[in-house]
């Protein structure tokens, strides 16, 4: 049987995930994988970056219609 998240020997890497990857591992090794220091980065990145941050208010749920036993 095959799990999910197992690749085939035939499948090709994805590119961009593996360079996501990268980038994700270089930036947690800068921080020496600390995650409150590698949170506070990101935080003053984010504030630093003067984009704002938009919160919607939920949507209502909709009634689902249940159908009759039969």
């Amino acid at each position: 049987m095959v799990e999910p998240n197992d690749r085939a020997s035939t499948d090709l890497p994805d590119e961009i995930v593996e360079d996501v990857r990268a980038v994700r591992r270089a930036h947690a090794a800068a921080f020496g994988f600390d995650v409150a220091r590698i949170v506070a980065d990101l935080r003053k990145k984010d504030a630093a970056s003067g984009d704002s941050l938009v919160s919607l208010q939920p949507k209502p749920a909709r009634h689902r219609r249940v159908a009759a036993a039969e």
